[in-house]
């Protein structure tokens, strides 16, 4: 009598952009336990942590954004993904305005502009994505969502300049 041969069962393996995603998911949770935390026990520090495992997140975010590979998009939806990104854009301004007038302490203001920083790469990077993958897209375009995140930069190392 033969003893069966064992029937094997090929795993399939999770891309980059797929692995980027759960880490972000997993700091988005931690981010999200410590501020259920600082709820139940008001200290900065806690807010803070939550506000850099934030920051973390969007960079997984951006690195699952690069590994991705974009369908090609239909023109209205090119629209609403450039409303996306100057949403965006908007917040990380916001944000990097609220650091620089802050009194809060300042591992608090850097977890803001770290989260304006990766927010602005985060989108930059979606946007500079989609349209790579349009033939037509327009080079200013493009060149818009690569500068995008050096001007959030620049704007938030002016204004920590003038603050501190």
């Amino acid at each position: 009598m033969t003893t069966p041969k064992p029937v094997h069962i090929p795993r399939r393996r999770l891309s980059v952009s797929q692995k980027a995603l759960v880490f972000s998911a997993a700091s988005t949770g931690i981010a999200l336990t410590l501020l259920v935390c600082h709820i139940f026990v008001p200290r900065a520090s806690l807010q803070s942590a939550a506000l850099w495992a934030l920051g973390v997140a969007l960079l997984a975010v951006w690195v699952a954004v690069l590994g991705w590979r974009v369908p090609i998009y239909s023109r209205r939806r090119l629209a609403s993904l450039a409303g996306l990104w100057v949403l965006g854009l908007a917040a990380s301004v916001l944000l990097a305005l609220v650091a620089s007038h802050a009194s809060e302490a300042l591992p608090w203001r850097l977890g803001v502009q770290w989260l304006a920083l990766t927010l602005s790469l985060a989108v930059g990077a979606l946007f500079l994505r989609v349209l790579l993958r349009v033939r037509t897209s327009p080079r200013v375009g493009r060149l818009l969502s690569l500068v995008s995140p050096l001007c959030i930069l620049a704007l938030i190392l002016l204004l920590g300049r003038r603050v501190t």
